[in-house]
């Protein structure tokens, strides 16, 4: 099936039609910006959309530690629908790893950032589709936190916060509540994440089926959440784009993946000086290419992700990335925006926002409106969090597997998380399930039956798939799309 599927790419090419001028009008709801009119009858027409997401403090449990969110998380949100037929067709949640930048800039929605920071039509765009919902965690992107009475302390910035459970329940309320208020939206729902947004949707498929066994996690009001809607539906499909899955044993089994011969003769041909070490990875480095894709230099890739970052923080640019413009988000603006806080302070992976300073007012010394990351990404918050020294989340990836179709990429210049390694970290914590693979399926054989996943191989790409392929992807995506709703 999957053979047949890579054969719709030559057949696929749709132009998008886009005008760089909306009409902008407020949502009907609260904490939004719209450019949608009232449809026949008085019902909302399924629009554009762009706000914050309200979750209220709560209590849970990180295993057996009493965590308190005192805070109100403000979830930042941006809402694309499909271009025909929207209240019927699928709606995907997306992100990557922290915020949304690299999936909204490239290759997904209407437009995409162009190379030299520009932003553009996107012929590709996932729209032709599907509604597409770009998510920001606490704290990430546009998110942001709000105490009231007093400043925030370090326990409300602390690991457990920010723990991996917690990130994947926050965001897991979030889309619930903004699909709970848009009834209108019929569709089955996807998510789609990159990199460490594999260990977030893991952990997401395990709340919806309720699997609470899986996670050390416990969450009355998420809990509450699930017991209101129907859970079938939010459990249609994964698709993963360079995804970490396992825990530690992916770690080890993508270390093993760098030794391979075969691994390091591709790299050898791609960098210019002879490699001192038989490790790929190692090779790579020592050449100044990017560990995302060893056939660009390290700098170049920085230079594209910070370009990217920076169109997204662009009043300029803002209406054809977003939709909507900057000014007509309710809850974005410096007056509000300013009672809240981040844990996080920019750095120089951070462009600089003067522009939405003087746009929306001014904020806190050392706040920012966006920041790419938050407390959760590794090298800015937790150095041992469970995702990497533990395997809790490749037994509940296993356990997902046999009830959710899965699709997994294979970006064949990625060092960060080579799909080569995926089959043996499952491998080494599978026990009773046994791990096959061929060029286009995973293959899992549970003692209640086998389960094939979808992978899809790159052959330009890195890390970062819809930024080099996106046609591909998106023909792929398409198709696997289709075979779903059969």
């Amino acid at each position: 099936m999957y053979a047949l599927i890579r054969l719709v790419r030559v057949l696929s090419g749709r132009c998008l039609a886009w005008s760089a001028g909306l009409a902008l009008t407020l949502g009907c709801g609260p904490r939004t910006a719209s450019d949608g009119a009232a449809s026949n009858g008085g019902a909302p027409a399924i629009a554009v959309q762009a706000g914050f997401l309200n979750l209220a403090p709560r209590e849970v449990f990180v295993g057996e530690r009493a965590v308190s969110l005192a805070a109100t998380s403000k979830i930042f949100f941006n809402f694309r629908p499909a271009e025909t037929d929207a209240a019927h067709k699928p709606v995907i949640v997306l992100f990557n790893g922290f915020a949304s930048d690299v999936v909204r800039a490239f290759g997904t929605g209407p437009n995409s950032v162009q190379p030299d920071g520009s932003v553009a039509p996107n012929p590709d765009s996932l729209t032709q589709d599907a509604n597409l919902l770009y998510l920001e965690p606490r704290q990430a992107g546009f998110s942001y936190d709000v105490l009231d009475g007093r400043a925030a302390s370090a326990e409300d910035c602390s690991q457990d916060v920010f723990s991996e459970y917690v990130d994947a329940a926050d965001v897991l309320l979030a889309s619930l509540q903004f699909m709970t208020a848009r009834s209108e939206l019929k569709g089955p729902v996807y998510w789609l994440g990159e990199s460490y947004a594999g260990v977030r949707i893991t952990w997401i498929v395990a709340y919806l089926r309720q699997a609470w066994s899986l996670a050390p996690y416990r969450d009355e009001t998420l809990q509450r959440a699930l017991a209101a809607v129907d859970r079938e539906r939010y459990l249609s499909g994964q698709v993963l784009l360079q995804p970490w899955l396992v825990g530690a044993a992916h770690g080890t089994a993508i270390h093993a993946a760098c030794q391979r011969p075969a691994l390091l003769a591709a790299v050898q041909a791609s960098v210019p000086s002879p490699c001192s070490s038989s490790d790929a990875c190692v090779c790579a480095s020592e050449n100044g290419r990017s560990l995302y894709d060893y056939t660009i230099g390290d700098r170049e890739q920085k230079a594209q992700l910070f370009l990217a970052d920076a169109a997204q923080v662009s009043p300029a640019l803002a209406e054809a990335l977003y939709g909507v413009r900057f000014e007509n988000i309710a809850g974005l603006g410096g007056n509000e925006r300013a009672r809240g806080f981040k844990c996080s302070i920019a750095d120089d992976e951070t462009p600089e926002q003067s522009a939405l300073l003087s746009l929306l007012g001014p904020l806190p010394e050392g706040q920012s409106y966006n920041l790419a990351y938050s407390p959760l990404t590794s090298g800015k918050g937790s150095t041992d969090p469970d995702w990497r020294r533990q395997n809790r989340v490749g037994a509940a990836f296993l356990d997902n597997a046999q009830h959710v179709p899965t699709l997994v990429t294979d970006g064949q210049h990625d060092l960060v998380v080579p799909e080569i390694a995926l089959a043996p970290a499952l491998r080494a914590i599978s026990g009773s399930v046994t791990v096959g693979e061929s060029a286009t399926e995973l293959t899992l054989a549970f003692p209640s039956g086998t389960r094939e996943l979808a992978i899809f191989h790159y052959a330009a790409s890195g890390h970062m798939i819809t930024m080099r392929e996106p046609h591909a992807f998106a023909t792929d995506l398409r198709a696997w799309l289709a075979t779903r709703a059969r």
